[in-house]
Parts: C-alpha cells; sequence; structure tokens
C-alpha cells in the first residue's frame, strides 16, 4: 500500500499536468511601460548548485534591458520555483530583491535560491504487467529508467513513459499510446514513491500488406497512360501508379515485415530507413488502416523524387593564392534501371584570374610565359542497392582530369574504380575499393627545369648542379604513372543515433587503409617478364608503364558540440603516413600528404606548406609522406543574412608535413621545431549550400623562418586571407 502523502501528483502521458522546462520558457506578455520606464540592469542568482544560472534565466520572462515590471517578475520567481519541484527539490526555496537605482531609473534583480536537500525514490511499483510473459516481464522491469535512491526528476518520469510506449510497441503491443501509462507520485518529506499503472491493449499481427508507389506528378485517381501495375510478390501486394518503375524485388526486400508477422516498431522504422536510404523517395510513411480479428491491416506508401535534376553551381576561392573561379553542371538519374540506381555525372571547369603566380618569384621571367592556372574535371557515378542486403551499396566511378599547376606542370589523370560500401550499424560504415585504376601523366611547360634546379631540387635531395641528376630527377617527376590501389575506408559517426540528446558531443571517426601496386606487381613478377628500354629488372614497370608501389594509413577525428542555439565549439585531428615498398623507392606525389588552404592549415596558403622548415613553397606543392595535424574552431551566429545564420569564428591550427627522411624527416626534434602554429577569424555568411567562409589567419609559429616565432613581428595587414563554402571540418 502506498502511505499517505503531503503532496500527490498524477502524471499524464502528454504531461499536460507537469509541462518540461522548455514549456515553462514560454514568454508571458508584458505591460505598458510608464512614462519614465524603469529597467533592468542586472540580474543575479546565486545558491544554485544543480542548475546552472543559464538554465534558471531561460524560463524566465525578464532580462536585461527589459522595462522592469514587479508582476511579471513575481511569476518569474514562481516558475523557478516550479522549476525546482520539477527536478526533485521540493523544500527549495526562491528569495527575490529588488534593488532601484533611482537617478538612472535602473535596478538590480538578485534572486536567492536554497535549494536544500532533493527528494529520492525509495520505492518503485509496476501494476498492469502481471498477465505478459515472465521472460518479457523481466526485460521490461530491469531497462527501467526509474531506479531506487536516485533523485526524483519529472525528467525521469518522461524518459520511462516513452520508454514503455515503446518497448510494448516493440512486442506486439501496436496501440500502446501515452493515454495508456499513469504515474503517480507520493511524496513525503525527502523520499519519492512511484506507482506506474499500466493499461495494454491486445496483441496483434499483421494482416495483409499493400505497398503502393505513388505517381509525384498527377493524382492517383487521375486517368493517366499508363494505368496503375498491380503485382503480388512475396505476400505483399504492390500497386505502382503511373509511369513509376520500381522494381518489385527492391519493395520486397526492402519491407522488413511480412503478414502473419507480430507487430514491431523496430520492424516499421527498419523498413523506413531501408527505402529512406535509397535516395530515392521524398516521402515513405507507413499507414494502420484497420485491425479485424487481432490483425492490423497496414500500407507502405512511397512517393518517388524526380528522377532527373539538372544541377549547375559556380564556385570561388583562392587556392593557388589569386581569385579562382568555376562553374560545374552535374546530371543525376534516381532511378536508371527501376532497381534504385544512382548515376551522377559531372562536369566542372575553374580558372584563375589572373597570371600572378608567387610560386615563380624565384625565376626569372624570361624563362616562362604567364598563364593562368585551370582545371577540368569530368565524373561519372553509379551505385546500385544491394537487393538482399539494405544499406549496403555497390558503386563504379570514371574520372578524368587535367589541370594546369602554377609550378608550369600539366597533369593529366584518369581513373576507374569498383567499391563496395557496407552498412555495418546504424552508426558505422564500412567501405571497399576492391579495383581501381589510375593513370597519372605528367608534362613540363616552359622554364620548368630551370624552377627545378631553384626551387625544387636541392629540397627533394637534388645536386642542380648535377646536370645528369637534374635529367633523371626530371625523368622521374614526369613520367606517366600507373596506380592500382586497393582501399579499406572504416567510417563511424553517432549524429544519426537515435539516443544521442540533442546536447550531447557529435563526432566521427574516418580511418583509412591503402595498398598501392599489389596487383600489378604480380603481373610484372609473373606475367609480362619481357625487358623494356629504359627499365631495369628492379624498377617498377608493367608493359612499359612504370607503377608505383606503397602502403598508406591515414585517420581522422571531428567533433562538434554546441554550447548554445547560437555557440558552438569544433575540432579535428588528422594522422597520415605513406611508404613505398617493393621495387619502388619513392611515393607518387599525386597521392601524398598536404599542407595549407582554407581546410587546413589556414596561415598558409593551398599546398604551400612544408615539409618541415623547407622555405619553398614550390616544394611544397609536391608534398610529403607523414602529416599531423589539428584544429580547433569557436563558432558564434548572431545574425541572419537572406535568412540564414551568420556570424564569426575564431580558430587556430597547427601542423606540417615531413618526408620519411633526408633534411626535412620527422624526428623527435623536427616534430618540435618545424610544427606551424596559425591562428585568426574569419566571417561566415550563411547560405543554403553552407557557409561562406572569409578566414584571416596569422601566423604564430613559422618553421621556415629563422626567427619562428612570428609574435614580436605582428601586424594587423600581416594575415594570410582563405576563401571556402562549407564548413572546414
Amino acid at each position: 500500500m502506498f502511505r499517505l502523502c503531503t503532496a500527490f501528483l498524477i502524471l499524464s502521458i502528454a504531461v499536460r499536468a507537469f509541462p518540461t522546462p522548455s514549456c515553462i520558457a514560454q514568454k508571458q506578455d508584458r505591460t505598458e511601460p510608464a512614462d519614465q520606464p524603469v529597467t533592468v540592469k542586472k540580474i543575479s542568482v546565486t545558491g544554485n548548485r544543480s542548475l546552472s544560472k543559464e538554465e534558471i534565466l531561460e524560463v524566465i520572462s525578464t532580462s536585461k534591458k527589459d522595462i522592469f515590471n514587479q508582476e511579471v517578475f513575481n511569476r518569474d520567481i514562481a516558475l523557478i520555483k516550479k522549476l525546482y519541484t520539477f527536478k526533485g527539490y521540493f523544500d527549495a526555496t526562491v528569495d527575490a530583491s529588488v534593488t532601484t537605482d533611482e537617478k538612472k531609473n535602473r535596478v538590480e534583480l538578485s534572486i536567492l535560491i536554497e535549494e536544500n536537500s532533493p527528494a529520492r525514490i525509495d520505492t518503485v511499483r509496476y501494476e498492469g504487467i502481471d498477465n505478459i510473459t515472465a521472460t518479457l516481464r523481466k526485460q521490461y522491469l530491469e531497462e527501467s529508467k526509474l531506479e531506487r535512491d536516485s533523485v526524483f526528476t519529472v525528467d525521469h518520469l518522461i524518459e520511462e513513459r516513452d520508454r514503455t510506449v515503446d518497448f510494448f510497441k516493440e512486442y506486439g503491443y501496436a496501440f500502446m499510446h501515452e493515454d495508456s501509462i499513469r504515474i503517480q507520485v507520493d511524496t513525503t518529506g525527502l523520499f519519492a514513491g512511484l506507482q506506474t499503472n499500466i493499461s495494454l491493449p491486445k496483441v496483434l499481427e499483421y494482416g495483409s500488406l499493400q505497398v503502393v508507389v505513388h505517381d509525384p506528378l498527377t493524382k492517383d485517381t487521375a486517368e493517366v497512360i499508363p494505368q496503375q501495375k498491380n503485382i503480388r510478390l512475396d505476400s505483399i501486394d504492390i500497386v505502382q501508379h503511373g509511369r513509376q518503375d520500381i522494381s518489385s524485388e527492391l519493395i520486397t526486400n526492402y519491407t522488413a515485415y511480412r503478414p502473419g508477422d507480430t507487430t514491431s516498431l523496430s520492424l516499421e522504422r527498419k523498413t523506413l530507413q531501408n527505402f529512406g536510404s535509397t535516395n530515392v523517395f521524398s516521402s515513405v510513411f507507413i499507414r494502420k488502416d484497420s485491425v479485424r480479428e487481432g490483425k492490423l491491416y497496414t500500407s507502405i506508401h512511397l512517393e518517388p523524387k524526380p528522377k532527373h535534376l539538372i544541377e549547375p553551381k559556380i564556385y570561388f576561392d583562392n587556392r593557388y593564392g589569386s581569385l579562382f573561379a568555376g562553374a560545374s553542371v552535374g546530371y543525376e538519374n534516381k532511378n536508371l534501371f527501376g532497381g534504385a540506381e544512382n548515376l551522377k555525372v559531372t562536369t566542372d571547369f575553374g580558372m584563375q584570374l589572373s597570371t600572378s603566380n608567387d610560386l615563380l618569384n624565384n625565376l626569372d621571367e624570361s624563362l616562362y610565359s604567364k598563364y593562368r592556372p585551370y582545371e577540368f574535371a569530368f565524373s561519372a557515378n553509379i551505385t546500385k542497392p544491394e537487393l538482399k542486403k539494405p544499406g549496403n551499396i555497390y558503386a563504379g566511378t570514371l574520372e578524368y582530369s587535367r589541370s594546369r599547376l602554377p609550378i608550369l606542370l600539366d597533369n593529366q589523370k584518369g581513373l576507374f574504380r569498383l567499391s563496395y560500401n557496407a552498412q555495418l550499424s546504424k552508426k558505422s560504415r564500412l567501405n571497399f575499393d576492391f579495383f581501381e585504376l589510375e593513370l597519372v601523366k605528367k608534362d613540363s611547360l616552359d622554364g620548368f627545369k630551370e624552377l627545378f634546379k631553384t626551387d625544387l631540387a636541392e629540397n627533394i635531395g637534388v645536386d642542380p648542379t648535377d646536370p645528369v641528376a637534374v635529367d633523371n630527377s626530371l625523368d622521374s617527376l614526369l613520367q606517366t604513372n600507373l596506380n592500382q590501389t586497393f582501399r579499406l575506408q572504416y567510417f563511424y559517426s553517432n549524429q544519426n543515433d537515435p539516443l544521442r540528446k540533442t546536447d550531447k558531443t557529435i563526432y566521427t571517426w574516418n580511418i583509412t587503409l591503402e595498398e598501392v601496386g599489389g596487383l600489378v606487381y604480380l603481373i610484372d613478377e609473373y606475367i609480362d617478364t619481357k625487358s623494356y628500354t629504359g627499365f631495369t629488372d628492379d624498377e617498377p614497370q608493367i608493359f612499359g608503364t612504370p607503377y608505383s608501389q606503397f602502403l598508406k594509413a591515414s585517420g581522422q577525428f571531428t567533433f562538434t558540440k554546441d554550447l548554445t542555439e547560437q555557440q558552438q565549439i569544433a575540432g579535428r585531428v588528422f594522422l597520415g603516413a605513406m611508404a613505398p615498398y617493393g621495387k619502388a623507392d619513392a611515393t607518387p606525389d599525386e597521392r601524398r600528404f598536404y599542407a595549407g588552404g582554407p581546410n587546413s592549415m589556414r596561415g598558409w596558403q593551398f599546398n604551400t606548406l612544408g615539409p618541415g622548415g623547407n622555405k619553398s613553397e614550390a616544394t611544397a606543392t609536391l608534398g610529403a609522406d607523414i602529416k599531423i595535424e589539428t584544429n580547433l574552431e569557436y563558432r558564434l551566429k548572431f545574425f541572419k543574412l537572406f535568412g540564414q545564420p551568420s556570424g564569426i569564428a575564431f580558430f587556430t591550427d597547427v601542423g606540417n608535413i615531413w618526408d620519411r627522411n633526408g633534411p626535412y624527416a620527422l624526428t623527435l626534434e623536427s616534430l618540435y621545431k618545424d610544427i606551424a602554429w596559425d591562428a585568426g577569424i574569419g566571417l561566415r555568411v550563411g547560405s543554403p549550400i553552407g557557409p561562406f567562409r572569409f578566414d584571416f589567419a596569422y601566423k604564430l609559429y613559422d618553421p621556415t623562418q629563422t626567427e619562428p616565432w612570428q609574435l614580436s613581428n605582428w601586424s594587423p595587414g600581416d594575415f594570410t586571407f582563405n576563401f571556402g563554402i562549407g564548413e572546414p571540418f
């Protein structure tokens, strides 16, 4: 029996009698000001240990610079008292005082809180679950959110209510809802007794199931040609209206429940997730149509997105120092053959708008012709869901690109890739590129040989006065190269975790392992055994074309945490290393790590930092085999532009790239001496495609300088400007 109580509360399933703090926080209307209004100068809160000052101020109407209204303030004090009651502090006292500054017509408000001890749960009872199986009852009770000796809060009651509804919906009680639960609270002194009364509906199983594919362009009842198609497959009736052509096999495999199954919340959620993962449907929902003789009859309604999409884009940045502008056009077919295959074709072209090039400052202008760096790219990608394993995807990619780089090089790349992407859990995926072949061709422009001797040779261990060594290095650098790759990538994120609270940190892990050259090495050793002019038996080549052999590993951790609705902190840590093996003695520059630019070390321009303390930005554009980098950013949004949140960001970046050996190799000493550091401020202008970023970064520690600490030489105009679209990480 429950004891006689001093306070008796009943929590209805809709929590109308117990509003949450967010409900309490609704602002009351203020009265009209007097002729000489008194404004609020300061609000101080003392004595609050369990709740923060921000939580307390959030539930009241009065704030700084408001016109003071005693009646409204009295109601605010009552709200604070109610908030503490909801948190289990039944004996909390809330006092207030008002100090008036008559000369300035301002008041200071002081709120003094004496929390006292919170009430703790001493009894937990459940009624109405005697008729369920012992196993199910045991599982339900073990997962309870209400624990003896824990602090009583209304939040815990709401969590228990929601858990109870979801729990019984999972085990056949399809019409379990909030009104099926009443929680009684019995309080005496510092103790609270809880009794949960549950009214269980009937257990149901699924009756006949119909899947309806709607036509997004016309009403289902309209007379269109062709008429609707009706198919029955695997105990499911499929109706497709209009010109929709969705694979019946996809529909049956992606529907997680069948007629005769006990109703289950998780099966229905899995069905919605399966269809949502295809990226074909704009709307997916399950309708409970009727209940007859213990069977729940449902229908699944699918509304496809438009099949064809053309998406033009323009972009601007300063990747090579000067303004770089480009445009791209993409075509997407969201259901190519009816099985949710997605085809995407994109082409883009961008060019630097000026012929200025800071990377050629050490080269006499008479040795080369001025030109504008440009980039052209074409790609086609097709994905096909695996019908028997929803969430898993096969993909094929074809790419071609050509770029004229600011260091007098012309690059061409062609790539073909086949991949398999598997969903391991709701928070993790594994991608396997089981076949990738890339062909890279480099050509030099006039003046590159001189640039190599002045800026590059010494930094990569070549004597610029030795013509034989220079020619051999140029031949190696400019030769056509083949990269055959196996790649394994693991991705983990809690962003879509249904159990994650909205105020918790969002974090992601991205780990990549690559093996390059293993397959072509076997062909080189056992199939293509001919000798080719210009190659020895110890050099990696296949059919007269050199290939790369190396191992590469990288890992990235990122996080974002909302401090308030307008404030966010975000960070990233990146580690990467690669090394040649087998016949190879070097790694290709197109696969190395780089540092500098709008998404990296923002105190340096795009790919102009490193390796180590190297002073030549041209050398930095060839990359290095090791990278360590960390970034931290504080984001503050305080205004809107074009309806999008905008603001500023304070950031700092620390990192660099290093060689495996030589003068710029990574050692404990070079890690300390050559780690670069910058900090700055950026403007964030919101847009539908992501924030436009204008970052102004200052070098704090520059390892390329004789005196690396730059603080003593600081001046407001000595910044590096970087521009980008979207958050940097």
